[in-house]
């Protein structure tokens, strides 16, 4: 055999080798993957761009639904053993001991409850349940004055402590706790964390409409994220808007999805913690971009609470928040109304 086609002879094998060896690390990686499942009552989803060794992904994977169940471990109401119940239930004015994500979360609502005036709550508890909004509610109805009067006794912020990094603490024995407007948007951050903890770059992370992302998607613009147009028609899946994140948390509190209806009346599931009675006003929704999840789902509440005028007063006096409020007129139409950064922070463009 000549020195020439030995020669050859090598460079073949050696580009058989070549893509033999790709197409295993192909078969062994995927790109732009997607995955999502159930939590908190709802559906998640995650969305990473470029390629992921299978492996890493399925590692990913376990760990974010490790982390959610901790996060329904810690903060669900709905799971008698939680620690969210066992505190409620604690009927002690001693130091009730807790995780340190779960007093963390506890610190972070009071902060946003003291920001807001009292307009973010997280001792609802009693009174979504008197509602019939809460998850050991007995039945929907509108309560009497009287009735809303009596529980308000045992509602109030001001009435729990956060004594250190993992004790809380009640002032009156019936406080209850109820973190549903602030826990799904920590969930997000805690999968996001995740996620940058892997080393990824470019992701998105949802779970019930709120989300937090990174980076760009497959088509290396930024994440779109849409806006739905406020409707009680569950069928109706039009969006008002869309914005684009690539580093953040965008969150919506809306009206229009969970309420009770009596003697042609809506009433909304969201709670004004000031006066007991759910928030009844020509706002349709707010959407909220933050520099976490947690704030962007607390915030949106707070401001749909406290009302265009006054939320977005609000809002201009806080760093690295902007929102958007979707006004009903009497005529039915939407309009809305931006705080003066959200469009730059967001390239908002109607959808309508």
């Amino acid at each position: 055999m000549t020195r020439k086609k030995i020669i050859q002879m090598v460079l073949g094998l050696a580009i058989v080798l070549v893509l033999g060896i790709g197409g295993i690390l192909r078969a062994r990686s995927i790109t732009n993957p997607a995955t999502g499942g159930e939590t908190m009552g709802t559906g998640y989803s995650i969305k990473i761009t470029g390629k992921i060794r299978k492996a890493l992904l399925s590692e990913i994977t376990l760990q974010v639904e490790q982390t959610l169940r901790e996060v329904n471990r810690q903060m669900s109401t709905w799971d008698p053993e939680s620690e969210i119940s066992r505190f409620n239930h604690f009927q002690s004015l001693e130091p009730f001991p807790c995780s340190g994500e779960f007093a963390m979360v506890v610190r972070s609502a009071l902060d946003i409850s003291r920001k807001t005036g009292g307009a973010f709550d997280p001792t609802l508890q009693p009174l979504l349940n008197l509602w019939g909004f809460g998850s050991e509610a007995e039945e929907s109805h509108v309560p009497s004055p009287e009735a809303i009067a009596a529980i308000k006794e045992t509602t109030g912020w001001e009435k729990l402590r956060v004594d250190n990094a993992d004790t809380l603490r009640k002032t009156v024995p019936d406080l209850s706790l109820a973190l549903g407007a602030i826990a799904k948007g920590y969930g997000v951050d805690a999968v996001g964390q995740v996620l940058d903890d892997a080393g990824l770059e470019n992701w998105f992370v949802e779970i019930g409409g709120e989300v937090t992302t990174r980076g760009v998607n497959a088509d290396g613009v930024p994440w779109k994220v849409g806006i739905q147009f406020p409707t009680t028609n569950p069928m109706d899946m039009n969006l008002q808007g869309i914005v684009q994140i690539s580093d953040g948390a965008i969150a919506t509190s809306g009206d229009y999805r969970n309420y009770i209806q009596e003697d042609g009346v809506v009433y909304s599931h969201i709670l004004d913690p000031r006066t007991g009675q759910t928030a009844r006003s020509s706002t349709a929704s707010v959407t909220v971009r933050a520099p976490t999840c947690m704030q962007a789902d607390a915030m949106a509440t707070a401001l749909f609470v406290m009302g265009p005028d006054e939320g977005l007063e609000l809002i201009e006096e806080m760093d690295g928040l902007e929102a958007l409020f979707l006004i009903r007129t009497e005529a039915g139409e939407i309009i809305e109304k931006f705080s003066s950064g959200f469009k730059a922070a967001t390239a908002y463009t109607a959808a309508l």
